[in-house]
Order: structure tokens, then C-alpha cells, then sequence
């Protein structure tokens, strides 16, 4: 999924060079403006990225169990005749 939007992003900014050059300027000129600050922005955005993607491992886990779960009811559904 975030890979998904990654390629995207990246086919964006090579479609649209100026719009790269911008946004690269702009991050330059934040770290070397106030470097601590977006050091710490960094690593706040790492840390969220990290909390997604475990969310994200653990929503699909619960998933496929549920999903075994009910597959189980129905083939006991089938034993029994019901």
C-alpha cells in the first residue's frame, strides 16, 4: 500500500521536474534554516511511518485469522449437515 503511493509520488515528481526542484529547495533551505527542528520532524515522521506499517501488519494478521475462523464454521457446518 505505501509502496503504492510511493511509486506514484515519484512518477509525479519525474513528470513535473519543477515541482521536484521546488520541494527539494524548500526541504534545503528548512534544514539548514532550523536543523534541529527538522531533524526531529524526521524522526517523528519515521516513528509514525512505523506505527502504520505495525497496525497495518497487525490489522492483516487479525484478518486472515478471522477469516480461517469462519471457513472452520462452515466446514463444521458441513460435517454436521446442517
Amino acid at each position: 500500500m505505501l509502496n503504492e503511493y510511493l511509486q506514484a509520488a515519484r512518477a509525479f515528481l519525474q513528470a513535473n521536474p519543477i515541482i521536484a526542484v521546488v520541494i527539494g529547495v524548500i526541504v534545503v533551505m528548512l534544514f539548514y534554516s532550523t536543523p534541529k527542528e527538522m531533524f526531529k520532524l524526521v524522526a517523528f515522521g519515521l516513528f509514525i511511518t512505523v506505527v502504520f506499517y505495525f497496525i497495518a501488519l497487525f490489522t492483516g494478521t487479525i484478518d486472515s485469522g478471522v477469516k480461517q475462523k469462519d471457513q472452520m464454521i462452515y466446514k463444521s457446518r458441513d460435517v454436521l449437515g446442517e
